[in-house]
């Protein structure tokens, strides 16, 4: 029931959201506009310009929208959005079956899957957004999922070793995991671990290659040569990051505790103790690759989901096996310490869903009339504006109303001062005029110096009331410039 609780909540929450027009989060229209590029057969790693400059991702998400796009006529959030929520219940029932095999109780794989689903809020709730989050998710749980149970079977290595390529391809943050995977394979079964290895690097490498051809060297300079330019912050990622995926995570860790010590010591029965090491092992590398993520600058709190969702595995594992640890025989008080065992291990899951739940506030997740009426207006507004728009917070809803799109305002702070800027034609369009509008949200007030001059070209014309964003960033927009008509001052 507590499962079906926060499995439920998440499922609720994302059906009421999956058909909003507009932007949960102010990123997913940046991930659109990669995906109209794509649709349109233009290339997205391009040179930094007024036109496009694409977010720091690789390209499998995007390509799979442009995909469902031909199929479709166009690229749209709902089915942005089916592919991330569809991801990411595959991923919840593939580890729900790799712990119900690992740990033998159907109702510890339940609970343990529903903690990421119950917690989805604090680890960004991007599971169902136009994010490439889910879809890496699910294809790093497949690919872990395929190499531990290849027992030697060279086809089915090979097809672990696709999937984690595939899941780096999604997002780059895959990498550590993809590694963390391969190790442990040195010990079951080292052929396998040379097969896999080898699959890894042929396809990362020939996938880069082509990539990389084919842009120009700027696939490579995105995906990686940007990134080093980023501050890391060591104790956001070492001392904050542990302290809150410890908290979100709960009671139930100490499963993970209490089932390590007891395989250790031979009191878990004679099954073999390989699955719970496997999966303890690769919910500390999800810790890692959360603290690796979120250390680095402008990180968000997604960068927390694999630092809950491997966890959870470790977790529900240790849960199954703790109910289903033998007895001896020997006490006739043994039945008494099992009942009060189990009852302990149950207690330790439920609470680590239900606290969750308690500090979730649905409503602000969910797209209320207020949001739904103010995208309307807003669409209509667009609509109606003569010439181009530059809407840089969101730059895929001018397309939605038949006009074209431009730069997204994260792409002006990934490029700046890195050996890929500057942008090329930004500040010639704002000298000449060049949008008949420019919509801008509030969040601009506090940086306008990354728009040099624009106010000398542009006046702010009207301000007004926009849709708000549900996850990320709290951004609005609410600001309209339109050109100026004299000529501004000599500097």
């Amino acid at each position: 029931m507590v499962a079906m609780l926060g499995l439920g909540t998440f499922l609720w929450v994302s059906l009421q959201r999956i058909r909003y027009p507009l932007d949960l989060e102010w990123m997913e229209s940046g991930m659109m506009c990669h995906a109209l590029r794509l649709f349109l057969g233009q290339g997205i790693y391009v040179p930094p310009s007024v036109d496009f400059i694409p977010h720091l991702y690789t390209p499998l998400y995007p390509a799979l929208l442009a995909l469902i796009g031909k199929l479709t006529g166009d690229v749209s959030y709902l089915a942005a959005r089916l592919v991330s929520l569809g991801s990411f219940v595959g991923a919840v029932v593939l580890g729900g079956l790799w712990v119900k095999r690992e740990g033998g109780s159907v109702t510890t794989a339940l609970l343990a899957m529903a903690i990421p689903a119950a917690t989805f809020a604090e680890t960004g709730g991007f599971f169902d957004l136009a994010r490439s989050d889910s879809l890496q998710l699910f294809l790093t749980v497949l690919g872990a999922m395929l190499a531990f149970y290849s027992e030697g079977r060279a086809l089915v290595t090979v097809a672990a070793g696709l999937s984690l390529v595939a899941a780096f391809f999604a997002k780059q943050t895959a990498a550590p995991l993809c590694v963390a995977i391969a190790l442990p394979m040195l010990v079951i079964n080292r052929r396998q671990a040379v097969v896999l290895g080898l699959v890894g690097l042929l396809g990362f490498a020939v996938c880069s290659y082509l990539l990389n051809r084919a842009s120009d060297g700027w696939f490579w300079t995105y995906i990686f040569r940007l990134h080093q330019s980023h501050q890391f912050f060591a104790r956001r990622a070492f001392v904050d990051t542990p302290k809150t995926l410890l908290f979100i995570l709960g009671p139930s860790l100490l499963l993970c505790l209490w089932a390590a010590l007891g395989q250790w010591n031979g009191r878990l029965g004679d099954r073999p103790g390989h699955g719970l090491w496997f999966l303890m092992w690769l919910g500390l590398c999800g810790i890692a690759t959360s603290c690796l993520g979120f250390g680095t600058q402008w990180a968000h709190i997604n960068a927390y989901i694999p630092g809950v969702f491997f966890p959870a595995l470790a977790i529900g594992v240790s849960a199954g096996r703790l109910l289903l640890r033998p007895s001896t025989g020997r006490q006739p008080s043994e039945g008494s310490a099992k009942l009060l065992r189990e009852l302990l291990v149950l207690t330790l899951l439920v609470l680590s869903v239900l606290f969750p739940l308690r500090r979730l506030k649905v409503a602000e997740h969910i797209p209320g009339r207020a949001h739904w009426s103010a995208a309307a207006s807003l669409l209509s507004r667009l609509q109606t504006m003569p010439g181009e728009v530059l809407m840089p917070f969101h730059p895929f809803y001018p397309h939605l109303v038949g006009k074209r799109t431009y730069l997204h305002r994260m792409g002006v702070w990934d490029v700046r001062g890195t050996v890929a800027g500057p942008v090329k034609d930004l500040f010639p369009a704002l000298r000449e005029r060049r949008f008949a509008s420019i919509v801008m949200d509030d969040k601009v007030e506090a940086t306008w110096a990354d728009w040099p001059d624009i106010l000398l070209y542009y006046r702010v014309s009207e301000r007004f009331g926009g849709p708000p964003m549900v996850e990320g960033a709290r951004t609005v927009p609410s600001i309209i410039l339109i050109p100026t008509e004299e000529s501004p001052p000599t500097p």
